[in-house]
């Protein structure tokens, strides 16, 4: 099984309909019901999870073998740096011992950035990125 979390977005759907169009099993790991029937009719499973619920998280993603992971992006009416770290923080604790065996980490947070300008704001990109690898 492979779980697509972020499967809402332009990416992660691509990867989405890619997979099943192979006829392999994907589940959608979504923070709103509004995608269900459209993923069902295509063949997928969907679990609404919020990325901050790290034990529906790991439950989900013991489903699977192979994660495709997009961090979902915060509202930008919030303290955004914050809350994706939190986020981050419960995805990455979801994945420990979760079984999954190949994971793919995907962002496109800061991709506007020059690699001058990720190294002197300390973009959270960056950090997530080099936090995932260590971590992980």
């Amino acid at each position: 099984m492979h779980i697509i979390l972020g499967g809402n977005g332009h990416v992660g759907s691509a990867v989405a309909q890619t997979l099943l169009s192979q006829g392999e099993p994907v589940t959608i790991v979504s923070r709103s019901s509004t995608s269900i029937p459209e993923w069902q009719k295509r063949g997928a499973m969907v679990e609404v999870v919020n990325a901050h619920n790290t034990v529906e998280l790991r439950r989900v993603f013991a489903k699977g073998k192979r994660l495709f992971l997009l961090d979902p992006p915060a509202d930008p009416a919030t303290d955004t740096d914050v809350e994706e770290r939190k986020s981050l923080a419960s995805i990455l604790e979801a994945i420990r011992d979760s079984g999954l065996e190949k994971i793919v980490a995907e962002s496109t947070y800061g991709a506007h950035l020059s690699k001058e300008e990720t190294s002197s704001t300390g973009n959270c990109d960056v950090r997530s990125q080099f936090l995932f690898k260590e971590d992980v």
